[in-house]
């Protein structure tokens, strides 16, 4: 027997930056028993259909590297729409959204001349007009290096026409701040390459094969070419080596497909090639612009040759890869501490001089940050004097991301936990069991509401406290109106007590 069905459209989150059809993360549909009817890219300013039994309740939950998405709750044949949006932390949440104190410091944009040497560019370089993007002009490879107060100098290769802004990666007031590209669909990919989220990667990646408008972006084009190449799926690789052919063979990619082809060479057992391959690296001195080529290279480099015709890689590529090795950090994008990009190393100089630099403040407000730059006033001159040109006000919060209860749910009780899966579930229970009439996703919060009238307390605060006892949560946030506690207790009685004095307190609380 068939099951009627019904197509939800999947609208992408907004990106700040993102130009329509990037593609900023992958989104997947969860029936009532948490079974996957779809996975789906998200792509800027554009929906997905995905079709949905009717009248079947499902979550539509994702991921994006730029932000956390809200996890939003569809019904076959009455919801046509599921619009994904940013997901607001918990204050007590100690997700990797809240980033603490602020960061300050000074970014400078170096360029590499045709003879191979860096040089420091004109920060007018770098100007966008906007309060949160730094640009990369036109023109060959190009590093971003970010320094000031007790902070080591890190440069990161980026590459040309691109825009980036700056995002703290540890929560000390003088931890790492990274460079990120602002939206871009290789970005996406590479981070869940890099942080292992391998079921997010096939999604973003099915885009490239499936719409050639994508290609011909370095970041995207390389990232595919990694995902295949971390599989050690040759086929793939040999078939991204037919599609993108020489179109990187100058530019900032073009260490990055030398590293591809030395790894695709290696494989099929082509010496002769390998060995014509090995010496352009040297030759190019330069590291790859993605850290997951760098990382390739040290395997191939550690990588015995069990074939007597197989060539030894290269000493000098040894020892011009080694520097960058032992300075390299975290990061998407090739990055390493160094006060100079020519020179790699593992704790440079704290006290890097920032001439020929703009300064930075990041603010932190809410999951979002913003970036106050300083701009070289009139025409751009060598040790010109910097002013502020204009602070613009950091940017209100949004109607649904405020402290008190959406307008219409003041009168709910309001269950909040950090993690929605558990949400989810507490949602589900709660209305197959028939405990309430109605339960609510809070927009804009991780937060449950639960229709009051037709609420049975009793299994509801049982299965509250199951949850407690089950170790699921630590404790869970409550509140009605007004009146707000906080539930640590398993034992059943206690959380019904609690929550019958809440809900009393709620009620006096209402207008």
């Amino acid at each position: 027997m068939s099951v009627a069905t019904a197509h939800v459209d999947i609208v992408a989150p907004a990106v700040h930056g993102a130009r329509p059809g990037t593609v900023v993360g992958a989104a997947e549909v969860l029936d009532r028993g948490n079974r996957r009817l779809g996975r789906v890219p998200l792509r800027a300013e554009m929906s997905v259909p995905v079709e949905i039994p009717d009248e079947e309740r499902c979550l539509v939950h994702g991921w994006s590297p730029y932000l956390a998405v809200q996890p939003v709750v569809v019904t076959g044949g009455r919801t046509p729409q599921a619009v994904l949006s940013a997901r607001r932390a918990n204050g007590e949440s100690t997700g990797g959204e809240n980033f603490g104190r602020a960061a300050n410091g000074w970014v400078r944009l170096w360029g590499r001349e045709p003879d191979g040497r860096w040089a420091v560019r004109d920060p007018s370089g770098m100007a966008t007009g906007g309060t949160a993007t730094v640009a990369t002009p036109v023109g060959g490879t190009a590093a971003l290096q970010v320094g000031g107060g007790r902070r080591r100098p890190v440069c990161t290769l980026v590459p040309e026409g691109s825009l980036f802004t700056l995002r703290p990666a540890e929560c000390r007031p003088q931890g790492r701040v990274e460079v990120r590209p602002v939206a871009d669909s290789g970005f996406t990919l590479l981070e869940a390459l890099r942080l292992g989220e391998w079921g997010w990667a096939a999604v973003v990646e099915r885009v490239w094969w499936d719409d050639p408008g994508l290609r011909d972006t370095p970041l995207f084009d390389l990232a595919v070419a990694y995902l295949a190449c971390r599989r050690g799926d040759l086929e793939r690789v040999s078939r991204w080596r037919e599609e993108t052919g020489d179109r990187h063979a100058s530019g900032p990619a073009r260490v990055d497909v030398l590293t591809v082809d030395a790894w695709l060479a290696r494989r099929h057992g082509e010496w002769r090639d390998l060995a014509g391959i090995l010496d352009r690296l040297v030759d190019a001195g330069e590291a790859p612009l993605v850290a997951e080529g760098l990382d390739l290279l040290a395997a191939e480099l550690a990588r015995p040759t069990l074939e007597s015709r197989a060539p030894e890689p290269s000493e000098a590529l040894r020892r011009f890869l080694a520097p960058y090795l032992r300075a390299a950090l975290p990061s998407s994008l090739t990055s390493f501490t160094a006060a100079h990009p020519q020179e790699p190393a593992h704790r440079p100089p704290m006290k890097a001089q920032a001439g020929a630099s703009l300064p930075f403040r990041v603010e932190r407000d809410m999951s979002a940050l913003r970036i106050q730059w300083r701009v070289q006033r009139g025409v751009p001159t060598d040790g010109g004097d910097y002013a502020l040109v204009g602070e613009r006000a950091l940017l209100p919060r949004e109607p649904g991301l405020t402290d008190n209860e959406p307008e219409g749910l003041r009168g709910w009780l309001i269950v909040e936990d950090e993690d929605p899966m558990v949400l989810w579930r507490l949602a589900r229970r709660l209305l197959d069991e028939e405990m309430a009439a109605g339960v609510s996703l809070v927009p804009g919060r991780d937060a449950v509401a639960v229709e009051l009238p037709g609420l049975r307390v009793g299994p509801v605060a049982a299965l509250l406290a199951g949850l407690l006892r089950e170790g699921r949560v630590r404790r869970l946030g409550l509140s009605v109106g007004g009146a707000r506690r906080e539930l640590d207790v398993a034992d059943a009685a206690e959380a019904e007590r609690i929550l019958t004095v809440l809900l009393q307190g709620g009620h006096r609380s209402l207008p």
